[in-house]
C-alpha cells in the first residue's frame, strides 16, 4: 500500500489522486484514507463529492465494482471458497446473469460512434473512388436511421 508523507502541505494534486484511487479501487474508507494520505476527513469529503461537473468518487467506485473484471474477480473468489469446502457466500448465478447483460450492453456500438466511423470512411472513400463513396453515403444514412429507430 502506498503511503503519502504526512505534514508539510505537500502536493495536493498528488494526494487527491492517491486518495481517489484508494477510495475507488482499493475500497478504503474515509478515516483510513485521511490517515494514510495525511489530510483531514473534511478535505477528503470535499474531494469525494467533486465539483458538481463530473462524477463523484462514489459514482466511480460503483462503476469500478460493476466492471466485468471485478465481477470475474468476485466469481473467482467464490469458486475458491466452494473449492476449499466452504459454502457459497453469494448468488453466483444471479451475478453471472447480470454480468452477461452488462457485457451485452457494452458490446453494442452507439449511433454516435457509428456516425463518426462512417464519416471517416466516407471521406477516405471519396479520395479513393468518388462514385462508390456516393453510393456508400446513401447506405450509411439508411443504416444510421435504422439504428436510431432501434434505440427509440
Amino acid at each position: 500500500m502506498l503511503q503519502a508523507t504526512k505534514g508539510g502541505g505537500g502536493n495536493n494534486k498528488a494526494k487527491k489522486e492517491l486518495a481517489e484511487k484508494m477510495f475507488v479501487e482499493d475500497g478504503l474508507n474515509a478515516k483510513e484514507i485521511a490517515s494514510l494520505v495525511g489530510i483531514s476527513e473534511q478535505t477528503l469529503s470535499k474531494w469525494r463529492k467533486g465539483d458538481g461537473t463530473g462524477k463523484t468518487w462514489d459514482d466511480k467506485r460503483n462503476e469500478y465494482l460493476a466492471a466485468p473484471h471485478k465481477i470475474k474477480e468476485v466469481l473467482m473468489k467464490e469458486l475458491n471458497n466452494i473449492a476449499s469446502g466452504s459454502g457459497a457466500t453469494i448468488d453466483a448465478d444471479a451475478l453471472a446473469k447480470v454480468s452477461k447483460v452488462i457485457e451485452t450492453l457494452s458490446n453494442r456500438t452507439s449511433v454516435q460512434v457509428i456516425f463518426s466511423v462512417f464519416k471517416e470512411f466516407d471521406n477516405w472513400m471519396a479520395d479513393q473512388e468518388p462514385q462508390m463513396a456516393i453510393a456508400f453515403l446513401e447506405w450509411h444514412k439508411r443504416f444510421i436511421q435504422y439504428r436510431i429507430n432501434q434505440e427509440d
